[in-house]
């Protein structure tokens, strides 16, 4: 558990050093990835979920989606509204002292420990600091896009490389889909050249290419056919075209610059 929490720190700290110093003019700029969302909104809406992680671990709430709708008010963007009037500076305040709880709450918990994140599905504590790394990693992502910035990535993606793996079956099941028994191979070079893989190497379907790539797309920041991926096999470009590594409805790969 101490790994998982020094990696979610880790990745903290390189987001608030991204909007540490935006001016209020920034904090408001739209983020092209997300359909009405400003930076503001994407520390917004990590300072609530990891306000939510934190309630639901004390057992102050039992259900992640009546806490939402009851505090954060979202609206059809999902957007947090109760919380769209504080400035930049009070929003990053707010995330730096939910993150610092939870961080330490994950430390003094068992990591089978369950916690009830979402109606029906509870997560253990490893698993939900694993998914609290990648949430913050995508909308990092939203973030770097909208600044026109270079996205970093080290070798702490592994944890969103595997929720892409584990999640399989939520991804087809979201769109309408049966997992099939063929055999899938994914082979990824994480940044320091170290190979990641899942599933049987001799599979004719497969996926291989950079880490990074592969994340963008389980995180529904990028279109395979847009990356250098190697996708080979029809249920490979299917698995491909319907990863995904968050709770909900399905969401659509960003439209294809380059068909292949």
């Amino acid at each position: 558990m101490k790994d998982l929490v020094n990696d979610f720190v880790a990745e903290q700290a390189l987001t608030d050093t991204l909007v540490a110093d935006l001016t209020e003019e920034q904090w408001m700029l739209d983020m092209p990835g997300c359909e009405m969302w400003n930076i503001k909104d994407a520390i917004i809406h990590l300072a609530f979920f990891d306000y939510a992680a934190n309630k639901l671990m004390r057992g102050e709430a039992e259900d992640l989606k009546q806490l939402a709708d009851a505090e954060a008010k979202n609206d059809e963007y999902i957007r947090a509204t109760a919380f769209r009037g504080m400035s930049g500076a009070e929003v990053l305040k707010w995330w730096r002292c939910e993150r610092t709880e939870l961080a330490a709450a994950f430390l003094k918990m068992d990591p089978k420990a369950r916690i009830p994140w979402a109606p029906g599905f509870p997560m253990s504590a490893k698993s939900l600091c694993t998914a609290r790394t990648m949430e913050l990693w995508a909308h990092s992502v939203d973030i770097y896009d909208t600044l026109g910035k270079e996205i970093p990535v080290h070798e702490r993606i592994t944890g969103t490389l595997f929720l892409s793996w584990q999640s399989r079956l939520f991804a087809y099941k979201i769109n309408g889909l049966t997992l099939p028994d063929t055999p899938m191979y994914l082979e990824l070079t994480l940044p320091s050249g170290k190979l990641w893989t899942k599933g049987e190497p001799n599979s004719e379907n497969y996926i291989k290419g950079s880490a990074k790539d592969w994340a963008l797309v389980a995180i529904r920041r990028r279109n395979w056919m847009d990356t250098g991926l190697e996708v080979v096999g029809d249920e490979a470009r299917r698995y491909a075209g319907i990863v995904q590594t968050y709770a909900g409805k399905a969401d659509p790969a960003p439209e294809a610059k380059h068909i292949r």
